[in-house]
């Protein structure tokens, strides 16, 4: 079989006999030539039969979980819309965009690959987990606020788990969440997600790599209550620079690890938001775990109005440890003032407190900026060691 566009056999000439055995071999040679494109590209979505979207996508997925080696699905340079999930995982799923994609929120420039999707969610995990799937270049959007990505997971303490998947360059938009799940070695990367109604990510698990090359996330629609990722516990797990305006919403929350949970160059800026848009409680609180790093992370215009979370104790800090947290390490992390841009955390708000119960917190070549507040609080004293911070105030309150 010839490469890339000629055909093995030659025609017969015009009135001869015998068309049938170039024919044949001409019709075997693209036969084998779509296998080599499946094995190597993937199979388009449109090559499959189906009245529509949702029939073509259940027809390609039956396909591809029944192949030895499951080929990718690609979606076009076009517009989808599901409705007839959740449609379960299967080992091996791989879903991508058409070639080059790196999809953000916006459907009016540049090439997209864009899902609508409404229905309850459009996937689920099967009860059993799943594992081995990558998706790439696609935006998925929400055509109402009731509808979840991904079946939400309730237990996750010893529910299924999504093992060796990887999710970039994607995009989801509007969702109620997008990922509630335990996790083994995943990895998210590079996405864009916006104006989700709930807590767009609530995981447990270990050994993941969330955005180690950075992403967006912000929402105009989330309640003071809420939080943008939330971790219930979560051990040996590289966080990265994802740039998270926490409008109302607390960025992160934490409530357990058995250690090594280390933010690095994780941004939570409520930039051009107001007293009733900027982060209302902390940006980050801490409620449980150990081991526990957060290193050249950068905090600005949170914590504008505590009580506005409806929590109990209430939030105090830009970052607020409680509970039973220990051994956390925050070095050069940034605590910004208004000098240069307008914010609203009221006088006197402390960069990190940490209340009684908490052990072990240290605070390393802490940085305020622009006039920044440069002030660490405990409830007792010992909770909070300083070092290089000499111009730092660290007080009982």
């Amino acid at each position: 079989m010839g490469y890339p566009f000629d055909l093995p056999a030659v025609m017969p000439t015009v009135g001869g006999t015998g068309w049938n055995i170039p024919l044949e071999a001409n019709l075997t040679g693209l036969r084998d030539r779509l296998r080599v494109h499946e094995a190597a590209y993937g199979v388009p979505l449109e090559a499959f039969d189906g009245a529509d979207d949702d029939a073509r996508l259940q027809a390609a997925m039956a396909y591809a979980a029944a192949q030895t080696r499951p080929p990718a699905i690609i979606l076009g340079n076009s517009a989808y819309s599901f409705s007839g999930g959740p449609y379960p995982y299967y080992p091996g799923l791989r879903l991508v965009g058409s070639l080059g994609h790196t999809e953000r929120e916006f459907t009016t420039t540049g090439p997209h690959t864009v899902v609508t999707v409404g229905g309850p969610a459009l996937f689920s995990v099967p009860s059993g987990g799943v594992r081995s799937m990558f998706m790439s270049g696609i935006q998925f959007r929400a055509a109402s606020g009731s509808v979840h990505w991904q079946t939400p997971v309730t237990d996750l303490s010893s529910g299924p788990v999504v093992q060796d998947a990887t999710w970039q360059d994607c995009g989801w938009v509007g969702f109620s969440t997008v990922m509630h799940a335990r996790h083994l070695r995943v990895r998210i990367d590079r996405t864009y997600v916006n104006n989700g109604t709930d807590t767009q990510f609530k995981l447990g698990g270990s050994d993941n790599y969330y955005w180690p090359t950075g992403g967006f996330i912000s929402s105009t629609a989330l309640a003071a209550s809420k939080f943008y990722i939330w971790f219930t516990h979560m051990s040996r797990t590289q966080f990265g620079p994802l740039y998270i305006t926490p409008e109302r919403a607390t960025g992160i929350r934490i409530d357990g690890s058995y250690g090594n949970l280390v933010f690095t160059g994780t941004k939570l800026d409520s930039t051009g938001r107001n007293q009733s848009t900027a982060c209302q409680g902390a940006a980050i609180l801490i409620t449980g775990g150990r081991g526990m790093v957060f290193r050249d992370c950068w905090f600005f215009n949170n914590a504008v109005n505590p009580t506005a979370t409806g929590r109990s104790p209430v939030d105090r800090g830009q970052v607020y440890i409680r509970g039973s947290a220990s051994e956390i390490l925050f070095d050069g992390c940034q605590f910004a003032g208004f000098a240069a841009q307008t914010g609203y955390t009221p006088p006197g708000t402390p960069a990190i407190y940490a209340a009684t119960g908490v052990t072990g917190v240290k605070v390393v070549a802490p940085v305020a900026p622009a006039g920044g507040t440069k002030l660490l609080q405990h409830q007792q004293a010992g909770i909070i060691t300083r070092y290089a911070a000499d111009d730092w105030t660290l007080s009982v309150a």
